[in-house]
C-alpha cells in the first residue's frame, strides 16, 4: 500500500480537525494540482470504512474520466473496497455499494433512489456554483432532506468561482469554510511538483476587440481574434523552435476552427499532433491522451477540455493560445505540466493571451483570498514591454533587468504578451528611480510605532521600508538600525528619526522584487556624490 505524503496527511488531520470542531459540516481542502487528490480520496475513503462498516461515501464530481480514475484508484490502494459507479457515461448504475462514484449529470434529480449516504466527497469542487438552479445545488438540498447530518468534504487547488467568488463565502455557498490548504511552493521545493518556467511569446493575440461577457471573454470573438493566419504561424513557429526537446505538448486553443488550424500548422513542422474536443467520442479521445501519454503522440491540440482530471506526467510544455479571465482556470490548465516524471525538470509554458499577466505568477496567487500580485485598478495596466528584449515587467521599472535597456521618465506602458517569470523565485529585481522620499510614525495596535520610509517612484507608485527602531533587542530593530547607519544617520528610536531623517543621505534608485501583492526592497543607490549601498532586505 502507498504511502502518504507529509501534507496528505496533513490534510487528512486538518479535515478531522474541523469536523471535530465544529467549525462546520462543509469544508473545503486546497491541494494544488498534480498534489495527489485521488490518493486522498482513497485513503480517506479506506480509514472512513475500516472504522465504521456501516458508512456509506458518495464521491461526486462532473466528468466520467474523473469517476473512473478515482474508483481505480482506490481499488489500487484498497482492493477490500466495496465500490461501485453510477454514471450513464460509464453504462452503469450502482446504488447499493460502501463507495460510491458518481456524475453530478447522472444522479442530480435521483438522490432518494440511494440509500442513506453519510459523506459526500465532491472532487474538483470549485466547477460548483451556488446557485440552487443548478444540479449540484438540487442535489445538496435534497441529501440535506434525505440526512440532515450529512458530511460534505469539497478538494479543489482553486476554491473559487469566476462568477461567485470564494466557495465557502456569500449567500447560498455550498461550503462553510477551508479545512486545510497546501500551498504550490511548498510541493515544488519539497519536489513533489516541477517548477514552470516561460521563454516568452513574441505573437500575441490582440484583444481589443474582445468583449468581457458575464465576466469572461466572448467566445466567439476571442476565437476569431486568435484564428489569424499570422498569429497562428508565429506562434507555432515559437512552439516548435522552444519545444524541440521536450516530450509531450498541450496545446490550449480558442475555438473548433481555431485548433484545426493550429494542428495543420503544427504537423507542417513534421510534429505528430491530435485534436480533443468536448464532443468527440470518448474512447477516441481516450485513444489520444493515451498515446501522448506513452509517447506516440508529441502534441494535442484542445479547446479547454483538458483542464481538470487529466493525468499525463509527461507533459513539459503548456502553450496557451487563448485567453481566460478566470485565475482558476488559468492555475487549473497549467497545473497540467506540474507533475513529475522520469527525466523531467520542468514545464516550459508560452503563453499568447496575457494570462500569466493577467492573474500573476502561479505562487503569488493565494488560493484563498484570490489574490496575486498583478492585482491593481481597472484601467491602470501595471506591466510594460522593452523594447529592446521584449521582457515584461512593472510600470515602475526605469531599467531593464535583462539587457539594461534605459527608459525615458515618461515611458509608456500596457499589457501586451507575457516573456517573464511563472515563479516567484524566478524573478528578477528591478531599477526604480526614487523621484521623493520621506518618512512616518506608523502605529499598528498591540506593537510598537515604527518609522514609514516611503520611496515614491514613477507613475507615483510608493516602495514602502519599515524601520522598527522601538521594538525589543532582535532582528527587527538591529536591521533598522542598519539602515539607518546606511543613510548617514544614527538615530536609535522612532521619535529621533523622524526628527532627524531629513538630513540623511538621499535616494537616486532602488532595486525592488515582486513579494506577494507587493515589493520587497533589495538594494539602494545614493544621489551623485555618496556612496552605493545595497542590502536593504525586507
Amino acid at each position: 500500500m502507498l504511502k502518504l505524503r507529509p501534507y496528505q496527511e496533513k490534510a487528512l488531520e486538518d479535515l478531522y480537525r474541523y469536523w471535530e470542531t465544529e467549525r462546520g459540516m462543509k469544508p473545503i481542502v486546497v491541494l494544488p494540482t498534480g498534489a495527489g487528490k485521488s490518493l486522498l480520496i482513497a485513503e480517506f475513503c479506506r480509514r472512513v470504512c475500516t472504522e465504521n462498516h456501516d458508512v456509506r461515501i458518495m464521491v461526486i464530481t462532473h466528468s466520467r474520466e474523473l469517476i473512473a480514475q478515482n474508483e481505480a484508484e482506490l481499488k489500487s490502494y484498497w482492493p477490500q473496497a466495496v465500490t461501485g459507479i453510477y454514471s450513464a457515461g460509464l453504462n452503469s448504475r450502482d446504488t447499493e455499494a460502501q463507495v460510491l462514484f458518481v456524475g453530478i449529470q447522472s444522479v442530480y434529480n435521483k438522490v432518494f433512489t440511494f440509500p442513506k449516504i453519510d459523506i459526500i466527497c465532491c472532487d474538483e469542487c470549485h466547477l460548483i456554483s451556488p446557485s440552487e438552479a443548478t444540479r449540484y445545488g438540487r442535489f445538496f438540498g435534497d441529501m440535506r432532506t434525505a440526512n440532515p447530518d450529512v458530511a460534505v468534504v469539497g478538494l479543489t487547488a482553486t476554491p473559487f468561482r469566476l462568477d461567485s467568488g470564494l466557495l465557502h463565502e456569500g449567500k447560498g455557498a455550498l461550503f462553510d469554510g477551508i479545512a486545510h490548504s497546501t500551498s504550490l511552493t511548498e510541493l515544488i521545493e519539497q519536489e513533489y511538483l516541477v517548477p514552470a518556467i516561460s521563454k516568452g511569446g513574441r505573437n500575441e493575440i490582440d484583444l481589443k476587440n474582445v468583449h468581457i461577457q458575464a465576466g469572461e471573454y466572448n467566445p466567439s470573438e476571442l476565437a476569431m481574434a486568435a484564428d489569424d493566419p499570422r498569429l497562428i504561424a508565429g506562434a507555432v513557429d515559437e512552439i516548435v523552435h522552444h519545444g524541440s526537446d521536450r516530450k509531450a505538448w498541450l496545446i490550449y486553443a480558442s475555438g473548433v476552427t481555431h485548433a484545426l488550424h493550429i494542428a495543420e500548422e503544427v504537423r507542417k513542422h513534421g510534429i505528430s499532433c491530435e485534436i480533443v474536443t468536448g464532443d468527440m467520442p470518448s474512447n477516441e479521445r481516450d485513444k489520444i491522451i493515451g498515446d501522448l501519454k506513452v509517447g506516440r503522440l508529441r502534441c494535442i491540440v484542445n479547446i479547454m477540455v483538458l483542464t481538470t482530471g487529466v493525468n499525463i506526467p509527461r507533459c513539459d510544455l503548456i502553450a496557451l493560445m487563448m485567453a481566460t479571465q478566470s485565475t482558476g482556470k488559468y492555475v487549473q490548465i497549467v497545473g497540467r505540466g506540474l507533475r513529475t516524471a522520469p527525466d523531467k525538470n520542468d514545464c516550459l509554458v508560452l503563453d499568447f493571451g496575457g494570462n500569466v499577466m493577467r492573474h500573476g505568477v502561479l505562487d503569488s496567487i493565494d488560493p484563498i483570498k484570490k489574490k496575486n500580485i498583478f492585482c491593481m485598478e481597472p484601467g491602470k495596466p501595471p506591466m510594460k514591454r522593452c523594447p529592446e528584449c521584449g521582457f515584461i515587467l512593472h510600470a515602475a521599472v526605469m531599467v531593464c533587468p535583462d539587457c539594461e535597456h534605459e527608459f525615458p521618465a515618461a515611458a509608456p506602458h500596457g499589457c501586451e504578451a507575457y516573456d517573464g517569470a511563472m515563479l516567484k523565485s524566478q524573478q528578477k529585481p528591478f531599477v526604480v528611480e526614487v523621484k521623493d522620499f520621506y518618512c512616518a510614525r506608523h502605529k499598528k495596535i498591540g506593537s510598537p510605532d515604527s518609522v514609514r520610509m516611503e520611496f515614491v517612484g514613477p507613475l507615483d507608485k510608493v516602495f514602502p521600508q519599515w524601520l522598527c527602531l522601538d521594538h525589543p533587542p532582535g532582528y527587527a530593530r538591529d536591521k533598522a538600525l542598519a539602515i539607518v547607519k546606511q543613510f548617514g544617520g544614527d538615530a536609535k528610536t522612532v521619535d529621533t528619526a523622524l526628527k532627524t531623517w531629513h538630513t540623511w543621505k538621499k535616494p537616486d534608485k532602488i532595486s525592488v522584487i515582486p513579494d506577494g501583492k507587493f515589493f520587497k526592497i533589495t538594494g539602494i543607490a545614493f544621489k551623485p556624490g555618496h556612496s552605493v549601498q545595497a542590502g536593504l532586505v525586507d
